[in-house]
């Protein structure tokens, strides 16, 4: 990243300007050889000192020596090499999978499978061997046992019989002569599952998605195979890209959604969730745009807030950009943007239902210890230290916390995951967010039982950012959420209620 400075990002003119640049940024470790190649010629032109070297080694040192790179030995020192692909790993890694997996859509219980009556099932598109690409992207070419696929996933083990087909040779082909074989498997299949979505050629590190919509060809694959299939189809996306789903979810021929993300060799881990064994809980962690939304505003455009944008749309076809019409910002993500999402942000849903209900609910907060605390130090941002110092002095936790009764109203146990919004007063207007998360726990709740969870916002939640950096109060009446109201038609749990925050007595400048 240290060579991109200079070589990618031309934010310098030489190589020497470009490692004075980050060190004096703070970069205390270069992933290559690029600072230590022009260290020397930067100390001859007099560009750095010793001593700017010295202040990043001492910074770097400070943390191996947390990390046990010398002696005494530290606890990482104990883990063993065959620690990496033991039992416990890899159970770990499937669970991470298990519980991110978020249910989009699920019409007339097409989720979960029922092995003893899925029959034949045919896994069909061009992410259904999806892995090899993914697990050796940052990590090591030879994963633990072999490169495990959604078709292994569903097989379990072999006990249900698979067969499996591209359709589309890869997600950005637009080749769509095997779509005809595709649409054969489908039409004899007792059970078809879709995989669709991105890899690493779509998007990466350096390598931007130039749009958040489905290729033509894999957009044809999902109709004409849903289309030909015996019964509603699942499609299984596995994408980090927030690709528009709109189309999918109309699709009455798709009786299901589940989005995966990028798994690589821990997709095994979906298995439960596939045949029941246990239940959807994850979270959506993007906002879904309409694919209308990559055509509003300029990636080069880094605002987040919505207005008018100083770059040209990038539908313009001009080359000329001074010709093209500027661009507007409808806001980025669940804290600001204005228009309608195809899949809000925290969506999920489950194969059982929930309720909540406020058991403790706070009315008012005082503001002032926290105008002390803005007023009492001198940095833009406030150190945590200092934050939770202030939230522990004030009693902050006791006064602002809610207790979630969350209630299993279904005949299946399972886990829900609560999030907890506040949405502020003013949202939208001058700059202040739509809407803030401010916690989220996941609880396990018996089919008929009750659980209780606690969660309470920060104090900082109660301020706002100007365009100078500097932190102000932010005291009037807030809504308080639980869950998303989006999901409250399909039987997940939502509650609100009302919070005061009050403005101290003493003026806070």
């Amino acid at each position: 990243a240290d060579a991109d400075v200079y070589k990618s990002h031309h934010y310098t003119s030489t190589p020497e300007e470009a490692v004075k640049a980050v060190l004096n940024a703070g970069t205390d470790i270069d992933c290559t050889s690029f600072v230590p190649t022009y260290a020397q010629s930067a100390l001859d032109k007099g560009l750095i000192s010793v001593q700017d070297i010295d202040e990043r080694l001492k910074m770097l040192f400070r943390v191996r020596m947390r990390l046990s790179h010398f002696d005494p030995k530290g606890p990482l020192d104990y883990i063993p090499a065959s620690a990496i692909c033991s039992d416990y790993a890899m159970q770990l890694s499937h669970d991470a999978v298990q519980q991110s997996a978020s249910l989009l859509k699920n019409m007339n219980q097409t989720l979960p499978l029922q092995k003893d009556r899925v029959g034949t099932v045919a896994i069909i598109g061009p992410n259904w061997n999806l892995s090899k690409s993914d697990a050796g992207y940052y990590g090591p070419s030879h994963p633990c046992g072999r490169f495990f696929t959604l078709v292994d996933a569903v097989s379990k083990r072999g006990q249900v019989k698979t067969e499996s087909i591209a359709g589309v040779p890869s997600v950005l082909s637009e080749d769509q002569s095997g779509i005809d074989a595709a649409v054969e498997m489908a039409k004899k299949a007792d059970t078809v599952l879709l995989a669709v979505g991105t890899d690493l050629s779509w998007a990466a590190e350096g390598h931007d998605a130039k749009n958040i919509s489905f290729t033509t060809a894999q957009s044809v694959l999902i109709e004409r195979v849903a289309a030909a299939a015996k019964k509603p189809v699942v499609i299984v996306t596995f994408t980090a890209v927030p690709l528009d789903v709109s189309e999918i979810l109309a699709n009455p021929k798709v009786g299901a959604v589940l989005h995966l993300g990028q798994p690589s060799v821990a997709v095994m881990g979906i298995a439960p969730i596939l045949y029941g064994e246990s239940s959807p809980a994850g979270r959506t962690i993007q906002t879904i745009y309409e694919s209308s939304y990559q055509d509003q505003i300029s990636i080069f455009d880094f605002n987040m807030r919505p207005g008018p944008s100083t770059f040209a749309r990038p539908d313009c076809t001009n080359h000329n950009a001074s010709q093209c019409p500027k661009g507007t910002n409808p806001g980025r993500t669940y804290r600001f943007y204005t228009g309608k999402a195809v899949i809000p942000f925290g969506f999920g849903l489950s194969y059982t239902t929930f309720r909540y209900s406020l058991a403790t609910v706070p009315k008012s907060l005082s503001l002032e210890p926290l105008g002390d605390l803005l007023t009492s130090q001198s940095d833009l941002f406030p150190r945590s230290a200092q934050l939770q110092s202030t939230m522990s002095r004030s009693n902050w936790k006791e006064q602002a916390q809610y207790a979630v009764n969350v209630t299993n109203t279904g005949d299946r146990d399972a886990d829900d995951t609560v999030l907890g919004f506040l949405i502020p007063p003013d949202a939208g207007m001058d700059g202040i967010p739509l809407k803030i998360l401010f916690g989220f726990q996941r609880v396990h709740v018996k089919a008929g039982a009750t659980e209780t969870v606690w969660l309470y916002p920060s104090m900082l939640d109660f301020a706002t950012v100007g365009k100078n950096g500097q932190f102000k109060l932010h005291p009037g009446e807030y809504r308080v959420q639980f869950g998303i109201p989006d999901t409250l038609p399909f039987g997940m749990g939502f509650a609100e209620d009302k919070l005061s925050a009050i403005e101290p007595t003493v003026a806070y400048v």
